[in-house]
């Protein structure tokens, strides 16, 4: 008896089982999708294709038109002079930048003009029997000869023979040697080459200059120089001559150059062409970064168009007949945000959004 309890105990708890299973099956119930929108919603713009400048942008370190480093060519004492050789300091043209103490330099070099002096007398008394024709010229230079003053040049021979006579005296030799001392003794006074600031200086008044020693730096403050590395591929809409807007990185003024130069080569590893831009202004620094904006050539039947629009580089989303559709177009030039493009037709329904998961054939409605 208990034997057959259990055997309907069990066929009663299977039936159950089956009974819950199909009425789970019957509740899961398909969720109907919800019906996709028959269009979407997207801003357009009417092209207009025009005439724009080839506009590059570039940025560079500018530096001083005319900048020198200074060297001492002499050693010596430094000297002071009438305006402290430190930076920020400004020179004019002529005016003493350096000054060495030449002192021990300069009795050399009146010792030498005196031995040239000796010389000379020496031979005259020779000179007046063997040539007595040029004995007085070398007279009245031995009486015009100033120890103190610059050295003036020997008297031409007349003959081969008055010159070898000259030279066998050891004049000739002597007289390049003052001439060289001379010259030299001028590197002991450094003036300034045009009327400029001092932009470094490594030296200071009472210490040993020695020979090779650098001593500092002197710009030009009224025209600086900025060199730009212009893409090789762009560097036909740039020529020489044309105005190049510039500015600080905070764009906080406004400078107007223009292209100096144009380097015929192009830097290998970099596909560059360096690009040579003078300006002025009182704002200006040597080492100052600046931006530049160079309006090239006209390029004909182009559009600006925000580079975001791009699609795979060289596609962009226009509406035709209510759908959208790729067009190919050929990008120029890109600067900042926007990109310069051609090969959209005057009327063209242009795309200005993106959108998430857009493709060729989607219908869209134009919002105005």
């Amino acid at each position: 008896m208990k034997k057959g309890k259990g055997v309907l105990l069990g066929i009663f708890i299977i039936g159950v089982g089956m009974i819950l299973f199909l009425a789970l099956n019957n509740r899961k119930e398909v969720q109907p999708e919800e019906p996709k929108p028959e269009s979407i919603k997207v801003f357009v713009a009417s092209v207009v294709p025009k005439e724009l400048p080839f506009v590059i942008e570039a940025t560079g370190t500018l530096t001083a038109k005319n900048k020198i480093e200074l060297y001492s060519e002499v050693q010596g004492i430094l000297q002071k002079t009438q305006t402290p050789f430190k930076e920020g300091n400004t020179f004019y043209k002529g005016q003493d930048l350096l000054r060495i103490n030449n002192e021990e330099y300069r009795a050399q070099l009146q010792s030498n003009k005196s031995t040239l002096m000796n010389q000379i007398a020496g031979m005259l008394p020779d000179m007046e029997i063997e040539f007595p024709e040029a004995s007085e010229k070398w007279e009245n230079y031995l009486k015009n000869f100033d120890i103190d003053g610059p050295l003036e040049p020997l008297p031409e021979p007349d003959s081969t023979g008055e010159k070898l006579f000259v030279t066998g005296r050891n004049v000739v030799q002597t007289y390049y040697t003052v001439k060289n001392q001379q010259e030299r003794i001028s590197k002991y006074r450094i003036k300034a080459p045009f009327t400029g600031v001092v932009t470094g200086s490594s030296v200071n008044v009472g210490t040993l200059v020695r020979t090779g020693q650098k001593l500092g730096e002197f710009i030009d403050p009224s025209i600086y120089k900025l060199e730009l590395a212009i893409p090789a591929s762009a560097i036909s809409y740039v020529n020489q001559g044309q105005t190049v807007r510039l500015s600080p990185l905070d764009e906080s003024r406004e400078y107007i150059g223009r292209v100096n130069r144009i380097n015929n080569r192009i830097e290998q590893s970099t596909q560059t062409v360096a690009v040579v831009v003078e300006v002025n202004g009182k704002k200006l620094k040597d080492g100052q970064y600046l931006k530049a904006k160079i309006a090239g050539d006209i390029v004909s039947d182009v559009v600006n168009i925000a580079g975001n629009l791009l699609v795979e580089n060289d596609h962009v989303y226009v509406v035709k007949d209510s759908l959208l559709e790729l067009q190919r177009v050929t990008p120029l030039n890109y600067v900042g945000d926007s990109v310069m493009v051609k090969g959209l037709e005057k009327g063209t329904l242009l795309v200005k959004e993106t959108i998430v998961n857009a493709y060729p054939g989607l219908k869209v409605t134009i919002i105005n």
